[in-house]
């Protein structure tokens, strides 16, 4: 997803799939949610509340931190620039804090101006939500019920939207919750019925490879091709990759670029504004794409930096505040 942006700075028709990267990790997420959650709720472990706390103190903290950052950059557009007013900043802050789309800005397509990458949690909010109300009534016929119904809905969203679309920008933005709905719950599926993991490093590295190069294709008929991905490509990558397990050491190495992905995805967003403020005064392709590739180091270090000492710290204090709870109730039962 950092590449397509850095792409978009320079040209909006170029990699029409990748914006598809949202879509398998929703498929992804629904896999990884069932994984790390369902057994806990349906054997009573995890209450819907604790669920719902664990997302937020998983997502929130650098949610925050990103939009907070775009809320600073902003606030330099109200005192230098005149184009937006201090009352439409502080109702855009507002919605961005609550991860809720903001339709105050007409003069741009955005629903999310503070953090580009914002629109896809809130959708992500939503399903989770959907699942934790459902998961302990959820039998495996029903889900195969959910899951035709969605896709039925996804192939709908098709036909309007002349592809798989919507959710991040003003029109449209409704559109997100048919777009979440089937992925997420096919991860889950895939959860249900994953294969026994065996030692297949090869079959690692090639999907490891396949995401990739399939969301930077250029192929025509994107409405129908773009049905596919979602449809099937995806959900196949994840199950043949959760048959496999990895060697400890290169198991080490995935383990810190997973960590690090949830960082730059949601980092990026303010980084790259202010790098486009930049990149308007650059009358040179050639420099405008050597930024850009400075662009791509900066939101990789920022959102490193991010992570070790403003999300991790937050992380453990959480947790140190839980155990606190659970010390002050032993002691007073």
């Amino acid at each position: 997803m950092l590449v397509f942006h850095l792409v978009q700075q320079h040209t909006l028709t170029e990699l029409p799939y990748a914006g598809l990267a949202v879509d398998f990790f929703y498929v992804l997420s629904g896999f990884v949610v069932a994984y790390a959650y369902e057994r806990k709720i349906l054997s009573d472990q995890m209450q819907p509340r604790e669920f719902i706390e664990a997302r937020i103190k998983r997502l929130y903290p650098l949610i925050f931190l990103s939009t907070s950052i775009g809320i600073l950059t902003a606030l330099l557009a109200v005192i230098f620039k005149d184009s937006i007013s201090m009352l439409q900043l502080l109702k855009v802050s507002a919605l961005g804090l609550l991860i809720l789309p903001s339709f105050i800005f007409p003069q741009w397509l955005t629903a999310y101006p503070l953090n580009m990458a914002s629109w896809s949690l809130t959708f992500e909010a939503f399903v989770n939500l959907v699942y934790i109300a459902i998961v302990r009534k959820l039998s495996s016929r029903t889900l195969i019920l959910m899951l035709t119904l969605s896709w039925l809905a996804l192939v709908g969203l098709v036909v309007h939207a002349h592809g798989i679309a919507g959710g991040n920008n003003q029109p449209g933005w409704s559109l997100g919750f048919v777009r979440v709905m089937f992925p997420f719950f096919a991860g889950v599926a895939l959860y249900r019925f994953r294969p026994q993991p065996k030692e297949k490093p090869i079959t690692g590295i090639v999907l490891l490879l396949v995401l990739p190069a399939i969301l930077l294709l250029n192929v025509p008929h994107y409405a129908i091709c773009s049905l596919i991905y979602v449809s099937i490509i995806f959900p196949a990558i994840v199950y043949a990759g959760s048959g496999i397990t990895i060697a400890p050491e290169m198991n080490a190495f995935l383990s810190q670029l997973g960590l690090l992905s949830y960082p730059v995805y949601i980092m990026q967003g303010p980084i790259l504004r202010i790098g486009e403020e930049f990149m308007r005064h650059m009358h040179s392709n050639t420099i405008m794409w050597l930024f850009s590739a400075f662009e791509f180091c900066a939101v990789i270090v920022v959102s490193w930096i991010a992570s070790k000492y403003f999300d991790e710290p937050v992380q453990r204090l959480l947790r140190g505040q839980k155990r606190l709870r659970q010390g002050d109730l032993i002691q007073h039962s």
